[in-house]
């Protein structure tokens, strides 16, 4: 049961991501705005480390954890160089 609840979260966590990194897309694609485009990379970059936490859960708890934490740093690193150059 507990298995099957953690996919759920996981599935909805991706696909708010991914729908959140194709409306930033979709905004720096109209605006060729610099900062649009570090803010569509910092959240790539977030929702791919979800994705890489909810593939290797499986084999290894501790590669999952660093995985997840790699691409969420540099996502948020991303997203603070977008706040910046606004």
């Amino acid at each position: 049961m507990t298995y099957s609840i953690d996919n759920l979260i996981s599935i909805v966590r991706f696909v708010a991501g991914l729908f959140l990194t194709i409306i930033a897309m979709r905004a720096y694609l109209r605006t060729r705005i610099t900062a649009m485009l570090y803010l569509t990379a910092g959240f790539t970059l977030i929702t791919i480390g979800d994705i890489f936490s909810t593939i290797y859960y499986i084999n290894d708890f501790r590669m999952d954890k660093l995985l997840s934490n790699i691409f969420e740093i540099f996502g948020l690193v991303a997203l603070i160089i977008a706040v910046k150059k606004s």
